[in-house]
């Protein structure tokens, strides 16, 4: 399972790396969860013991990284069948509370 988080120091963030990172992971093989984090202005996005000032970066952060627990998880399923019945019939938990359904059929 692979969580993509891009840092940059621009506005843009690193939202055309996090694409050429996803590609790059799906030519490996590797499971690369759907949910990503792009950080722009990485300067002033982090206090000084590197924690996110914003409420909503630290949520997207930590949403990459109960995705990649959560494919994780289901993953080790030893009968791959198994695995996408549990895959689409789970419901993804973010959380803070809220849980969403995965869509049946999304891969």
């Amino acid at each position: 399972m692979v969580g993509l988080v891009g840092v940059a120091g621009g506005r843009m963030g690193a939202s055309e790396t996090l694409s050429h990172m996803r590609t790059i992971g799906r030519s490996l093989h590797a499971w690369v969860v759907p949910e990503q984090a792009s950080v722009g202005d990485s300067e002033t996005a982090f206090d000084s013991q590197g924690e996110p000032k914003s409420p909503e970066l630290a949520n997207r952060l930590k949403s990459v990284g109960w995705q990649v627990a959560h494919f994780a998880r289901l993953h080790k399923c030893e009968n791959h069948v198994q695995f996408l019945k549990e895959w689409e019939g789970s419901a993804m938990n973010y959380g803070n509370g809220a849980k969403s359904k995965v869509i049946s059929g999304a891969r």
